[in-house]
């Protein structure tokens, strides 16, 4: 059947408004950058995280500090049967700049090695974003072509009861291979609403995430270079994870950290020397008392200052100073091992996602490779079939095993995708440049509606290209 010219250019004008609308990951990305709590979350503990540097280093700073005071004063002296009564004021005003004081100079190291971790995490967050993002664009269209695929089994598989039936109905086959068949036909209509459940939850994460209803998303292109990890050293990616990743730098700033608290508990117990000015200004009234006011004048004021080196040390607490350090310097020994595990970890976890990617690689060309296996078996099994040696059962195994090396393979472009980030981010090289990156593996025409998805022309495409190779 042919179709009309106008009716042609309309499909066409469609398509490609559709194409242009659509969203790609990058857009998904820039979405989820302004409403994902967890990003936002990470990005505002690490502003905050950014003070605990200047809170330490106050320590070494001067301090400056005022008071006043109004109160009302009794005084009894018994020898001479002289009371007392009159009010007061007092200000004072402070200048202390500490000279020699080992706890805070630790303790402004710790604020800077809390700092370093509170930046290591932040980065760990950022990564984690980026995945986040990557898994919730990729986890739709994996979805959505596992809803296509079962959606084709299942009109297969309905074919091929319709066949047998009409076949049964003639006397050619048993009733046995119409019961088969339709028992093979009820587990891909379960497979079926599994696979849409799926989609459906799919396409409301990526909500979630972003904070906003996507109609289109762009689909991945069918040729992609799909070759493995890049550098193809694998010690090139252990080298780099073992001194940028994440959790190993917090981890080593960590170590950092406890051995300056240690350092500070230990000056805690050492002489403290600080410079001190201080002024202060009394005022005293004597309300009216006729003994205060015989010998001094009804109001008085008194000035007082002070300018001087101030030396202390603690020396004795009940054991308590000794006890803070000891347990100090365990802490630091007890996150030196946990430093040398999670370089271990991230070692093996640099290892197991490069591993996976290769694998990952492999396994594509191996996908590709049985679906041409299972199409192949699939007409044989068709064709004895037709001729009597093979029986119906024989057929739908065919088939469901089509179906199920094409859904692997789709699987497996996907995993490769994400893997690859993963395999970045054990390194801490994931960066937003990447989702960049991947955007250009996007199809510009080929586009997924979310909500009014093309899932019966799809899974005739999946069936007629299947027919065709048979």
């Amino acid at each position: 059947m042919k179709r009309s010219p106008s009716k042609t250019l309309v499909l066409m004008l469609t398509a490609l408004a559709s194409s242009v609308n659509a969203a790609d990951l990058v857009d998904v990305a820039n979405a989820a950058w302004s409403y994902d709590g967890t990003w936002r979350a990470a990005r505002t503990n690490w502003s905050a995280d950014q003070q605990l540097l200047v809170q330490g280093r106050a320590a070494l700073f001067p301090t400056v500090s005022a008071s006043y005071g109004v109160y009302d004063n009794e005084r009894e002296i018994e020898d001479i049967n002289l009371d007392q009564n009159y009010g007061s004021e007092v200000s004072t005003f402070t200048l202390a700049q500490p000279l020699f004081r080992v706890d805070a100079w630790y303790g402004y190291k710790e604020a800077k090695s809390s700092t370093d971790i509170a930046h290591a995490n932040f980065e760990q967050a950022r990564q984690d974003f980026v995945l986040r993002v990557a898994q919730g664009y990729f986890g739709v269209l994996r979805a959505w072509d596992n809803w296509v695929s079962a959606k084709a089994e299942e009109k297969a598989i309905r074919r091929q009861l319709e066949q047998t039936q009409e076949r049964f109905d003639v006397g050619l086959v048993p009733a046995t291979d119409v019961e088969e068949a339709q028992a093979t036909y009820d587990l891909t209509q379960v497979n079926l609403i599994v696979a849409r459940q799926q989609y459906e939850i799919a396409r409301d994460q990526l909500e979630t995430l972003t904070g906003q209803q996507w109609e289109t998303l762009s689909e991945l292109q069918d040729d992609l270079p799909m070759e493995g990890p890049q550098p193809a050293n694998m010690n090139d990616w252990i080298e780099k994870a073992t001194s940028e990743n994440p959790q190993v730098r917090a981890a080593r700033y960590n170590t950092e950290l406890t051995e300056n608290t240690a350092k500070r508990q230990l000056g805690t117990m050492m002489p403290q020397v600080q410079f001190i000015a201080q002024y202060q200004h009394t005022h005293l009234s004597p309300d009216e008392d006729p003994t205060l006011a015989g010998n001094n004048s009804s109001l008085y004021d008194t000035q007082n200052r002070q300018i001087g080196i101030e030396v202390s040390m603690p020396l004795f607490q009940g054991g308590g100073l000794n006890s803070r350090r000891k347990e100090a310097y365990l802490r630091a020994d007890a996150a030196s091992y946990q430093y040398d595990q999670t370089l271990r970890n991230a070692v093996q976890q640099t290892r197991n996602a490069y591993r996976t990617v290769e694998a990952d690689a492999l396994r594509i060309k191996a996908r590709e490779q049985a679906i041409r296996s299972t199409r192949s078996a699939l007409d044989a099994t068709q064709s004895g079939y037709e001729v009597g040696t093979r029986n119906v059962v024989d057929v739908l195994n065919a088939q469901r095993a089509l179906f199920a090396a094409e859904r692997d393979y789709s699987n497996a472009r996907y995993d490769y995708i994400v893997d690859s980030l993963t395999l970045k981010s054990s390194t801490g090289d994931l960066q937003q440049g990447d989702l960049a990156s991947v955007n250009q593996w996007l199809s510009p025409t080929e586009t997924l509606n979310l909500y009014a998805p093309d899932l019966e022309g799809k899974s005739d495409e999946m069936i007629e290209e299947n027919t065709v190779n048979n």
